[in-house]
């Protein structure tokens, strides 16, 4: 999410992955190792695979990002960040990012004005997150459905997670059911200002159409 914020990079869709995972005979399921996504990348023409680490030091968590060339595997740029307790991983994760953009080639006018903080954009819940995430990957493998309860989860673990409300809307239109639709689409829209620029987009042009007579 913090990456897509770049007008810069082009981040390889989770459908994408997953496609070409079932072209090359592999489990759209299986874990992507360090080498499996170099082979990945080389069949979408990325240049790059961006390797993500968190470790817990004590009571601290170290968050280390490392994006690697994916024809010869060498270090392309690195950074690191601290953070004070768990849940500031993803303010320390979305400060590792920026800098990323920075050494990957973005010009600094660019970041400046496309970086709206990870949790700021998203949400401030790793567990909110982590639910979101949850959501994402069962609607590509099982349905809107099956999928709907884990955004129903991330929602309640952070009240103003605007995507997760989005996400909700779009999920209850294609079920037919529009008043449910509605109210996750206006409380989304209400909380917009949350977003990074391309989830606005993404609030503002799948929003439900209100008809009135007359």
């Amino acid at each position: 999410m913090d990456l897509g914020q770049s007008p810069f990079l082009n981040v390889v869709s989770e459908q994408k992955v997953r496609a070409t995972l079932k072209l090359m005979g592999r489990s759209q399921e299986e874990r992507l190792t360090t080498e499996l996504a170099r082979d990945l990348a080389q069949r979408t023409s990325s240049k790059a695979v961006l390797v993500g680490n968190i470790a817990q030091l004590g009571t601290q968590y170290v968050v280390t990002l490392n994006a690697i060339n994916a024809v010869n595997g060498d270090t392309i740029a690195e950074d690191q960040e601290q953070a004070e307790s768990k849940e500031k991983v993803l303010a320390a994760l979305g400060k590792a990012a920026s800098r990323m953009r920075g050494k990957l080639g973005e010009s600094l006018a660019s970041v400046q004005k496309l970086d709206k903080p990870l949790e700021d954009a998203t949400t401030y819940s790793l567990e909110a997150l982590k639910a979101f995430s949850e959501g994402e990957e069962t609607r590509d493998k099982k349905g809107d459905e099956e999928a709907i309860p884990f955004y129903q989860h991330a929602v309640e673990l952070d009240p103003n997670f605007a995507l997760a409300y989005a996400r909700l809307s779009t999920l209850y239109v294609n079920a037919g059911e529009i008043g449910r639709a509605i109210q996750y689409d206006t409380k989304a829209y209400e909380l917009s200002d949350r977003v990074t620029e391309h989830e606005r987009f993404y609030i503002m042009f799948t929003s439900c159409p209100i008809i009135t007579a007359g």
